[in-house]
């Protein structure tokens, strides 16, 4: 299965139901005036026949234990509006061409299943359709239409008749063409309910597993309620179809090449991109729903808003599939095994999400009808004075849920470059227990938030854009991290760092500043907001605490490296986890200006020579020569310089080592900064 194909699979989906949907509506309002009245009939009985394949013996072994539950609600459901809207609705107005209107919606029904029936048992054979099988589909569907064309000429004459036969015979091609085409790779294989149960408790499998259900909810929903909107023009019956599909086709495609010229760039984090999908999906949900709410609609902005919302859900859904694709590497990582019928599995997720989106469309459209009874709206402008509440704002719930859960996903950038460390380490016969224990954690247990320290990277960056010096200095090797040593310049080195160091970094932090945030509150009280004598306590207080906070929940979502300074037996554990990180692929970040002193600004202050017990541990432990390399962060020129490698030498003596790379990291830093020997800062220096 291609990434393309993958990505399109539950869009592909919505779209081919569409071309029911849509027919349904417009001849529910030549046959009686009422378009929404045919699309809650069609959504009802697709839903019955996606209902049965879901769970089917075949397909609901794939399942998560909860959704098994929801069987019983939703047959409950549909059966009780499927009795309302075929026994009790229909006797509150007469019509004689309501019954033609039942008879068109099943044809409609019966050609898309078959249709559909025909493309899935030759996706599971794992070939194309036979000739035999497109002959079958042909003739059937060939069937279908003469018997629509029948019943509508014999009922309303050739004139009137002829237009929706027409159409169907349209709908009927393109359900062929489109409806059910699945390609899964494996062919027949399947996987067995111990694997599948296995697979549904990792905890990263689980959040994807959401993010999946809301974002095809979404789809469903998304479709049917603008859909709604541009099916009440029954002048223009044909058009409406044609426009509307190059609306949702195009921007399909555009999405597509953007995606894919974003990974030749090698932008490859799944969840920013879907993240951006999403806004704009709801961008243009909110902007549809404002034009509703101002009572007057116009085609050209509806048709606007539904670009707008195939190309937001283009993007989601193939930042989902890129998600579904590294989900089998990250859980065979953690050590779980993959069913063989992984994408089965994710197939039948994808229908689960429909079924569950069409019975909330349904229930609303259905509240709808019964609300004002016969008197449905016949046009776009009655439709949108009362149709928003009910549609609308289930689809942008759903969106600002599909949101925060892809937010909340632990599978991020660095946790996807480990991925591919891991991999590639595999591939050539090596392990890493330690890249493989992070792994696990990342994988197996709850999610990690790393949301906002997301968040205010990405916000930060632009604020403080810094352009890189002599970055040729920088040489990364996977197998042999650096330790960069950097001035503290206050706050600015650790922030400036974090966001513009070109490779993965885990800084050392103060302990106090990972652990205990009424500790932070109050020393950032005690130092910065008590001399802020011209606000009042409460606020400077307020401050101060919504500080601690930031930094404790920061500094851990950074992975930084706590650093123990008045425990010399919890250094150790320090020294431990930074070999640990650097065993993992990361470079670590130390600062090593001696904490008793105040921190300089500008240049750097007298360095403590403790982090050169890093080497002299990572020598004996894995037996390589620590590399560290001076940088600078010069806050008056913007600018993180590099200096020049140093390299830890064993055969010297730790005591010699560590005075020979003090004095030389010191030499260096205060070259960069523009400071003589004597510490003073040059005149017009860089």
């Amino acid at each position: 299965m291609t990434a393309a194909t993958a990505g399109k699979m539950p869009l592909r989906a919505a779209i081919s139901q569409l071309y029911g949907y849509i027919y349904c509506m417009l001849i529910s309002n030549i046959l009686v005036g009422m378009p929404l009245f045919g699309g809650v009939l069609y959504l009802c009985g697709k839903a019955v026949l996606v209902t049965v394949q879901v769970f089917s013996r075949k397909n609901r072994k794939y399942l998560p234990l909860y959704s098994r539950v929801w069987v019983i609600l939703l047959i409950t459901i549909l059966m009780l509006i499927g009795f309302l809207l075929t026994g009790i609705y229909p006797a509150r107005f007469e019509s004689e061409k309501l019954w033609i209107m039942y008879a068109a919606v099943a044809l409609c029904l019966c050609c898309e299943g078959m249709a559909g029936r025909m493309r899935r048992l030759s996706a599971e054979s794992g070939g194309p359709m036979s000739d035999r099988a497109w002959v079958l589909t042909i003739l059937l569907q060939a069937a279908f239409t003469g018997a629509m064309a029948v019943v509508l000429v014999t009922q309303l004459g050739w004139n009137d008749g002829w237009p929706p036969a027409a159409g169907f015979a349209l709908m009927a091609a393109a359900c062929t063409v489109t409806l059910g085409r699945r390609d899964i790779p494996g062919g027949d294989a399947e996987g067995t309910e111990e694997e599948v149960r296995g697979i549904h408790a990792v905890k990263a499998y689980h959040a994807m597993e959401w993010i999946s259900l809301l974002i095809v909810m979404a789809v469903e929903l998304t479709m049917t309620a603008i859909y709604a909107l541009l099916a009440t023009n029954r002048e223009w019956i044909l058009p409406a179809v044609a426009v509307a599909a190059v609306c949702t086709v195009v921007p399909a495609e555009i999405g597509y090449r953007l995606l894919r010229h974003s990974e030749r760039k090698g932008r490859r984090d799944p969840t920013w991109m879907t993240v951006a999908g999403l806004l704009i999906w709801a961008a243009a949900i909110v902007q549809c729903s404002h034009m509703m709410r101002a009572g007057s609609l116009d085609y050209i902005m509806v048709y606007v808003c539904l670009a707008l919302c195939t190309l937001g859900g283009t993007l989601s859904l193939t930042g989902l599939h890129r998600i579904e694709e590294i989900m089998p590497d990250a859980v065979s990582a953690a050590g779980q095994a993959i069913p063989a019928g992984y994408w089965r599995m994710r197939i039948a997720n994808w229908d689960l999400a429909r079924l569950l989106g069409d019975v909330l469309a349904i229930i609303g459209l259905s509240i709808f009808c019964f609300a004002t009874g016969g008197d449905l709206p016949r046009n776009m402008e009655d439709a949108a004075a009362r149709f928003q509440p009910v549609m609308m704002i289930p689809v942008i719930l759903v969106i600002i849920a599909a949101l925060v859960c892809v937010l909340r996903f632990p599978l991020g950038s660095r946790a996807l470059r480990k991925l591919r460390t891991f991999l590639r380490m595999q591939e050539a016969g090596t392990e890493s227990p330690a890249l493989r224990r992070e792994l696990e954690q990342v994988v197996t247990k709850p999610c990690r938030q790393t949301y906002l320290a997301r968040f205010l990277i990405l916000i930060l960056r632009p604020v403080f854009h810094h352009r890189l010096v002599n970055e040729e200095n920088l040489k990364p090797d996977i197998n042999n991290p650096v330790v960069f040593l950097c001035n503290h310049g206050e706050f600015y080195g650790p922030i400036i760092c974090n966001l513009f160091l070109p490779v993965p970094i885990r800084s050392w932090t103060i302990s106090m500043m990972m652990f205990d945030q009424k500790e932070v509150t109050a020393y950032v009280y005690e130092n910065t907001f008590v001399r802020l004598t011209y606000l009042p306590v409460f606020v400077r207080k307020a401050m101060a605490r919504f500080i601690g906070w930031l930094s404790v929940t920061v500094m851990n979502q950074i992975e930084s490296i706590p650093v123990y300074r008045d425990s010399p037996l919890k250094l150790r554990e320090t020294v431990r986890l930074s070999i640990d990180a650097m065993e993992a692929g990361d470079n670590v970040l130390i600062f090593p200006e001696n904490p008793s002193h105040k921190y300089e600004s500008e240049g750097i202050g007298e360095l403590s020579p403790g982090f050169v017990m890093l080497a002299e541990a990572y020598w004996k432990k894995r037996n390589k020569k620590l590399r560290m390399l001076p940088i600078y962060a010069n806050k008056n020129e913007k600018t993180i310089t590099f200096g020049t490698e140093i390299v830890y030498d064993p055969d010297a003596g730790y005591g010699a080592e560590q005075d020979r790379i003090v004095n030389e990291a010191t030499r260096q830093i205060r070259a960069m900064a523009g400071m003589p020997e004597n510490g003073d800062k040059q005149e017009g220096a860089v």
